[in-house]
């Protein structure tokens, strides 16, 4: 059931425009996705979806002849009042001009405010493979090589000499299109491609760092991490990307731990570790304890029952990583037996049938 329009922005049916533009902006502002830092996934799931619906709402009841067929007959022809299936993405793009250019207003100087503040450096997501051995071992230490962007050296991060705002964007990073499309008129907004969206213009730019303020520094960090499980995250605090301002901290290093595994051999679920060894045909048959080399170099013993079968799961008491570990029975038969054992078998099938 459709939500009324109204009551979604919170304004009675007599409410003036001037009302429900007030409604419509403070609405906007609370459930706008660039105000929700620092919120669960779940909580900015439901602020985009509440975005989107006061969006639509405001859409037709900020257009008097849209408005006005909604007041009469509870609907709109051809749009969905609920902006089911509509993309964010889409969405923040291509704001209707209808709202009056409001999210310029709202939020242009808000974007403007960031970048004009001095801002902390570029955090930096990795991720790092680990290996069966060092899954058996449950330990990792080693030394992770990679490359940050630093404040280059010649400009000290300004890109060069002769800064102005840029004359193509005005200092707001953003170049705005008008699109005519089924709903009316939309802005399109996108990155300036004059000044990268930085909003501002350099005449003279650095040779060193091509006037983006940066260069390639290769930065090393140690990782050391025991009892660790797949998809971990590390985090290392100021081993990011640097500021552009001096003085500012660097970004941060988020790493992230993927196993990383020959899928033949090995499969990891939850908490267990498979590994398919190969066993004779003839303990499998008869059974035995056997002596099994891991990967990390440990042996373990390991009992075959007889009239074991191919693709059976042996329990043992192994944990590693505080994983537990189950062999999983491959069957050899050898493609050339000798004599001995060809007679034998020759025996043995004449008994049995």
């Amino acid at each position: 059931m459709k939500r009324d329009l109204y009551e979604i922005l919170g304004v009675s049916r007599t409410a003036s425009d001037d009302e429900i533009k007030k409604a419509f902006r403070k609405l906007s502002l609370k459930y706008h996705p660039d105000r929700q830092g620092g919120k669960s996934d779940k909580e900015k799931k439901e602020a985009e979806d509440k975005f989107k619906e006061i969006s639509a709402a405001y859409s037709i009841l900020s257009d008097p002849e849209k408005k006005q067929q909604y007041d009469q007959f509870g609907t709109i022809d051809g749009m969905d009042t609920n902006m089911e299936g509509f993309d964010l993405e889409e969405l923040l793009r291509r704001m209707h001009q209808g709202f009056g250019g409001m999210f310029g207003d709202f939020f242009g100087n808000e974007r403007q405010q960031r970048r004009n503040t001095p801002q902390k450096g570029t955090s930096i997501r990795m991720q790092i493979n680990v290996g069966i051995e060092e899954i058996f071992n449950g330990k990792i230490n080693k030394e992770v090589k990679y490359d940050i962007d630093a404040r280059c050296p010649d400009c000290h991060g300004k890109g060069g000499e002769s800064q102005q705002t840029c004359s193509h964007c005005h200092g707001t990073g953003v170049i705005t299109d008008v699109q005519k499309t089924g709903w009316g008129f939309f802005q399109n907004e996108r990155r300036c491609p004059y000044c990268g969206g930085t909003g501002i213009e350099i005449k003279n730019k650095c040779k060193k760092c091509n006037g983006t303020g940066f260069v390639k520094k290769e930065s090393y960090i140690n990782l050391s991490v025991s009892n660790f499980r797949d998809g971990q995250q590390i985090m290392f605090s100021g081993k990011g990307y640097e500021s552009k301002n001096a003085g500012m901290p660097n970004g941060d290093l988020l790493i992230i731990l993927v196993f990383n595994v020959d899928k033949n051999k090995y499969a990891l679920d939850g908490n267990t570790i498979y590994e398919k060894i190969d066993i004779p045909y003839y303990d499998c048959i008869l059974g035995n304890t056997i002596e099994h080399k891991l990967p990390n170099g440990k042996i373990i013993k390991i009992t075959i029952p007889s009239g074991t079968q191919e693709g059976n799961h042996i329990h043992t008491l192994e944990r590693f990583n505080n994983m537990g570990y189950v062999p999983i029975v491959h069957v050899t038969i050898p493609k050339y037996i000798r004599d001995k054992e060809r007679e034998l078998l020759e025996q043995l099938r004449k008994e049995n049938q």
